[in-house]
C-alpha cells in the first residue's frame, strides 16, 4: 500500500511539473510579461494602478485573472491552457495554497 501512495505522490508531482512546464511555454508565448513586468521581475501588480495590491487569495483568482486577460487580449487558450498558465504563475510567483 505504501508503495501506491508514493508512486502516486510521484505521479502527481511529475504531472504539475509539466503544467507549470506548459503554462511557462504559454505565458512566454502569449507575451503576457509585457505587462507583468517591473525591471527584470515578475511583477502582479505592474498593471495595478499606483499603490494597489493584488487581491488574488488562491489559486482560484490566479485562474480568474488568466481567464480575464484570455479574453481581453483574445489569446485563444483552451480552459485547460488556463488553468496550466494559473498552476505556472502560482509556482513561481504567488506561491499560494490551493
Amino acid at each position: 500500500m505504501k508503495k501506491v501512495i508514493w508512486m502516486y505522490a510521484i505521479m502527481i508531482t511529475v504531472v504539475f511539473a509539466a503544467n507549470a512546464e506548459t503554462g511557462k511555454a504559454l505565458y512566454l508565448e502569449a507575451d503576457c510579461q509585457k505587462c507583468h513586468r517591473q525591471g527584470e521581475t515578475f511583477d502582479p501588480n505592474s498593471i495595478n494602478k499606483a499603490g494597489r495590491i493584488s487581491k488574488v487569495k488562491d489559486i482560484q483568482g490566479i485562474h480568474k485573472w488568466v481567464e480575464g486577460c484570455d479574453s481581453y487580449f483574445s489569446i485563444g487558450w483552451f480552459p485547460e491552457e488556463q488553468n496550466r498558465v494559473s498552476v505556472y504563475l502560482n509556482a513561481t510567483h504567488y506561491h499560494l495554497k490551493k
